[in-house]
């Protein structure tokens, strides 16, 4: 479960940075997760390079996925905090102790701010 965690800031592209370098999701993609993960519908959103590695490890022969060494998205976790609530996997590390309460906090600059987001409240239940 720690190496879940490994990962601390928003990857060098990832779509929730605040910069140039973040890739671009459809309309609304970005809004769906972070509604998915406030709402606890979603309990975590993985780093797109932990599933998709180079070396192919999370998947089978046949090209199925198997996970097996992803982490989760420091970048979507840090969005979801500044809504004031962490990821159900994140707080359930957190209570079993596995990272502590500020693991992801220096992603918090790194990503974008609430207002960058069309969240829709009854969709997050917020």
């Amino acid at each position: 479960m720690k190496n879940q965690f490994k990962l601390t800031k928003p990857c060098a592209n990832c779509p929730f940075r605040n910069d140039e370098s973040a890739i671009h999701l459809e309309p609304g993609r970005r809004e769906e997760i972070i509604e998915g993960l406030l709402s606890g519908q979603d309990m975590t959103f993985h780093c797109h390079k932990t599933v998709y590695r180079e070396d192919g490890r999370n998947f089978d022969e046949e090209g199925n996925y198997h996970p097996k060494d992803i982490c989760q998205c420091p970048g979507a976790a840090a969005v979801a905090r500044k809504y004031g609530r962490d990821t159900v996997m994140v707080q359930v590390a957190t209570r079993m102790g596995v990272i502590p309460e500020n693991h992801y906090d220096s992603a918090l600059d790194l990503t974008i701010d609430k207002d960058q987001l069309n969240v829709d409240p009854q969709k997050a239940k917020i």
